[in-house]
Parts: C-alpha cells; structure tokens; sequence
C-alpha cells in the first residue's frame, strides 16, 4: 500500500473515532439526527454533518443545535444561483487532528 493510502485509511479511521463519540452525544444531548460523510480525499473535510432535515427551518434549527454543541466557528454563508443559502460551520478535534464541518442548504 502506498504511503499515501496509508495515511488517507489511517485519517478515516480517526474520522469514524470522532463519529462515533458525535453519534453517542445525540441521545445524551438531545442533538437531531443528521447526515455524516466521511471523505477519501485529502483535499476535503474529513468528516461533514449535513443537516437535510425537510424544511428549510428545520435544517437551520439542527444546524444550530450541532453548531453550539460543537462550539464551532460560523464561516461565511454562500448563497448559489437560486437564491439558496448554505450555512456552514467548522470545527478541529484537535485529539485525533481531524477537521470537522457542518453544513446546511437554507
């Protein structure tokens, strides 16, 4: 295996360390539940929570009840062609050095 594989598999599985203690918070916290994905490239966030809740106000709602419980950072919104907001938020776990974003189309 490459080295570079190598380090790609070794920062997924720090991502599926950081998913799991985020997913056992949901109950503990009452946090919604939210999409994640953990990404094979490099180039992206390793781990994105994608709140896809059905109505705009609701995916704001998670959004912010992820955000504040994270204590991430609000980075600047984008807005598509639509009209389409998307919020996001960042985060490090600085313990398994893995970059944690939030995202959500209002």
């Amino acid at each position: 295996m490459a080295e570079e594989s190598r380090d790609q598999l070794h920062r997924q599985q720090r991502a599926v360390k950081v998913l799991e203690q985020l997913l056992g918070r949901v109950a503990n916290e009452k946090l919604p539940v939210i999409s994640w994905s953990i990404a094979g490239s490099a180039s992206q966030p390793a781990l994105i929570g994608r709140c896809d809740a059905e109505s705009a106000a609701d995916r704001r709602n998670d959004f912010e009840a992820w955000r504040e419980a994270l204590a991430a950072t609000a980075l600047p919104d984008e807005t598509d062609g639509d009209g389409r907001t998307r919020l996001r938020a960042s985060v490090e776990d600085t313990f398994q050095a893995i970059t944690v974003v939030l995202v959500a189309d209002v």
